[in-house]
C-alpha cells in the first residue's frame, strides 16, 4: 500500500512498508592502530561504536584494530579507520601499504579519515610529507588551529548521512532541502584545512566566522572506484564524543545508508 504523506520529502516507511529494513547489515570495521596514532583517538573510535550499539540495538559494527595495513589484513573489511596521530610517522610507516589501501576502496569499501587519516588520504604536500592520494578530489592544507570548534552539518550533508535526531532509522528519514545541524565542542589540533578544486557542496562546515579553519571544509565525502571517501578535520570520537556522528560515517562509507 502506498500513501502519500508529505509535499516537501517523503517518508520511506510511508512509501513501501514491504521494502525498507531498519535493521542493519553488520559491519566490519577496521582500525588502525600503530605507531603513528594516537590511543586516545583509537580509544575513542571504539568507544563511539560500542556506544552507538546501546542506542540503537539495530546496528552492529564488528570492528578489529591493527598495526599493519595490507591486502591480507584488509581482506573481509567494509571499512578502514585511520584517525588522529603524527602525520610524519603516518606518512612513513613501513606497515602500511598505501597502494593496498587504494585498491581496497576502489573495489567498493570504504575509508574513513579523520585529522591525520584525512590528511594520509588527501593530496597533502607539505613539510610533513605527502598524502597517499586514496581520496581523488580532496586538497589539503596544514594547519595549526588547536581547541574546540562547532561545525554545522549542511543539508547535504543531512541527506547524505541521513542525520536526524534519535535513533539511525533510514526508514524514518524524511530528506530536506533545508535542515542543517550544528554541533559544539569539536576538538581540533593541527587539524588538516579540507578542499576540493572547484565548486563543492562539504558534508559539514565549520560554524564560526573569521577563523583560520572558516574557508576550509569540516567534513568532505569522495569516491573512488566504487568505493566511498569521508574524511574529517575536527575529532568526532574525542571527548566531547559524538557516537552518532561516527555511527554515520562509518554506516555510509559501508553503503549501509
Amino acid at each position: 500500500m502506498t500513501l502519500s504523506v508529505t509535499i516537501y520529502g517523503f517518508d520511506l516507511r510511508e512509501v513501501n512498508k514491504t521494502t525498507c529494513n531498519a535493521n542493519f547489515e553488520p559491519v566490519n570495521v577496521l582500525i588502525y592502530d600503530g605507531e603513528a596514532t594516537s590511543t586516545d583517538s583509537v580509544d575513542g573510535l571504539e568507544y563511539c561504536l560500542e556506544q552507538a550499539q546501546k542506542n540503537d540495538p539495530n546496528l552492529k559494527f564488528n570492528y578489529t584494530t591493527t598495526d599493519v595495513i595490507n591486502s591480507e589484513v584488509l581482506s573481509g573489511q567494509d571499512v578502514l579507520v585511520i584517525s588522529g596521530g603524527d602525520i610524519q610517522l603516518l606518512f612513513n610507516d613501513p606497515s602500511v601499504n598505501s597502494e593496498d589501501i587504494k585498491k581496497f576502496v576502489e573495489s567498493g569499501n570504504g575509508y574513513m579519515g579523520i585529522c591525520a587519516g584525512a590528511y594520509a588520504a588527501s593530496n597533502y604536500n607539505g613539510e610533513y610529507g605527502s598524502g597517499w592520494g586514496i581520496s581523488p578530489n580532496v586538497g589539503c592544507n596544514y594547519t595549526y588551529a588547536d581547541g574546540f570548534v562547532p561545525i554545522t552539518i549542511t543539508s547535504y550533508g543531512v541527506n547524505t548521512l541521513k542525520y536526524s535526531a534519535g535513533k539511525i532509522d533510514p526508514c524514518a528519514f524524511i530528506s530536506s532541502t533545508t535542515d542543517t545541524f550544528t554541533l559544539l565542542s569539536f576538538t581540533v589540533s593541527n587539524t588538516p584545512g579540507l578542499y576540493k578544486n572547484g565548486n563543492y557542496t562539504p558534508i559539514a562546515i565549520y560554524a564560526e566566522n573569521n577563523t583560520v579553519l572558516s574557508s576550509y571544509a569540516a567534513i568532505l565525502d569522495d569516491k573512488r572506484g566504487s568505493g566511498r571517501i569521508i574524511l574529517s578535520g575536527p575529532h568526532p570520537e574525542l571527548d566531547p564524543a559524538k557516537p552518532e556522528l561516527v555511527a554515520r560515517m562509518v554506516l555510509w562509507a559501508s553503503k549501509r545508508i
